[in-house]
């Protein structure tokens, strides 16, 4: 009777009414082929894997071509990781949970913030949530957004907001909960943001950076450093494939005074019963595991295979690794920006950047990317209006560079 009550409220004859538009379109049998043997099929799989081009990559916004150590696949496939479920039971979960523990130490060291979770799903929803957290914490409802963050980052930002009737605004005032920055921005720009960190903590709000291409963090002031109380961002340029835009990886740091409000998992150390060092969950603020209405998120399962994967990479590549990928980064981004300047480009940056510009074409930039992919280069992000978002990493050498080069100049 409840369910029918309810149906007859909103109009609809039945649960299936509900769905019945997002339900594929089934002519009842699958036009498929004979069936292979595993000979014929890995053949067919090898010709089709044929047909793909590996492209010169020189695009980034939020997904960067970064190289990948081999040991990462190797290790990642350790039965004791690749199978490890959500870690509950700390004795017999010790791989695993140290594996966590190392993760929020690194995003802790990078971001000089004071705790870090157990990771997130990927960067925008990492934001989103750093975004409730702030209005949990301060009782406000309405978030400044500073000009410059990922469209993509905003779009899901302002869906979570919509449902939790948060007001995203162009102004910092008393009813602000937190002013949010991406830097580098969205276009590489690079900026000091205690100017705006002190802003945000006059009005009483938190101020929360955001890091999109976190391998500048080996060269650039930790956000910690300049105010910021939540850093929140995405993980995937360490040890993490493209792959068409995921699995990535999330992560969150904050001060301590926010440490209960943090979502998701924080795994901490510990001695056992005989002094010996182990590891547990601490801290956990899932509505599964505590009252409801105290939940701080819903974030559900995290079984932080992609933090392993950062992990790993993280301690391989150490201090002087990574900030030789972000020099590198740098400086191919920077030889390719002064290099194109010579032909007509034009660099619309007005500040510092990192790894990413933005160039005007002086002819058509949907010609240009396509005479590179002829070339077997992807020529960076068509923003409209004749202006490409550049991207360099390590993996771009100077040969790809004279290569962009030569194209650009009509050679």
């Amino acid at each position: 009777k409840d369910r029918r009550d309810m149906l007859n409220l909103i109009g609809v004859g039945s649960i299936n009414d509900l769905v019945s538009e997002f339900s594929p379109a089934f002519p009842g049998k699958l036009n498929l082929p004979k069936p292979k043997s595993e000979l014929e099929l890995i053949r067919h799989m090898k010709g089709l894997a044929q047909t793909n081009k590996v492209l010169r990559c020189f695009a980034g916004a939020g997904s960067y071509n970064h190289y990948i150590p081999s040991a990462i696949g190797h290790l990642l496939t350790r039965g004791d990781l690749f199978t490890g479920y959500t870690p509950y039971q700390a004795e017999i979960s010790q791989g695993t949970l140290q594996a966590i523990y190392e993760f929020q130490s690194f995003v802790c060291l990078l971001t000089g913030m004071d705790v870090a979770n157990a990771s997130l799903y990927e960067g925008s929803s990492a934001l989103a949530e750093a975004a409730m957290l702030s209005c949990s914490y301060t009782g406000r409802n309405h978030i400044f957004v500073k000009e410059g963050l990922h469209p993509q980052y905003l779009e899901v930002l302002q869906t979570y907001c919509e449902g939790a009737e948060i007001t995203v605004t162009d102004r910092i005032d008393n009813n602000t909960a937190c002013v949010i920055a991406q830097n580098p921005d969205f276009y590489g720009n690079i900026e000091n943001l205690q100017h705006l960190s002190e802003q945000a903590h006059t009005a009483g709000a938190l101020s929360v950076t955001c890091i999109v291409e976190p391998t500048s963090l080996a060269v650039l002031e930790p956000p910690g450093n300049y105010g910021a109380d939540i850093v929140a961002g995405e993980g995937q340029s360490f040890g993490i494939p493209l792959s068409f835009g995921g699995p990535y990886l999330g992560f969150m740091a904050v001060r301590d005074f926010l440490l209960k409000k943090l979502p998701g998992r924080i795994c901490g150390m510990t001695t056992d019963s005989r002094g010996n060092k182990g590891f547990v969950l601490t801290f956990q603020a899932r509505e599964q595991h505590i009252r409801r209405e105290r939940a701080t998120s819903n974030i559900t399962t995290n079984q932080a295979l992609m933090a392993l994967a950062s992990t790993i990479y993280l301690a391989l590549m150490g201090r002087s690794g990574l900030r030789r990928v972000a020099r590198l980064s740098y400086a191919r981004a920077h030889l390719l920006n002064e290099k194109l300047a010579k032909v007509g480009f034009k660099n619309l940056n007005t500040k510092p950047f990192y790894n990413e510009f933005v160039v005007k074409v002086p002819g058509s930039a949907e010609a240009l990317t396509s005479k590179l992919l002829e070339k077997g280069i992807l020529g960076g992000i068509n923003l409209g209006e004749n202006e490409l978002l550049l991207c360099c990493t390590e993996m771009n050498s100077a040969e790809d560079i004279a290569d962009f080069v030569s194209v650009a100049a009509g050679d």
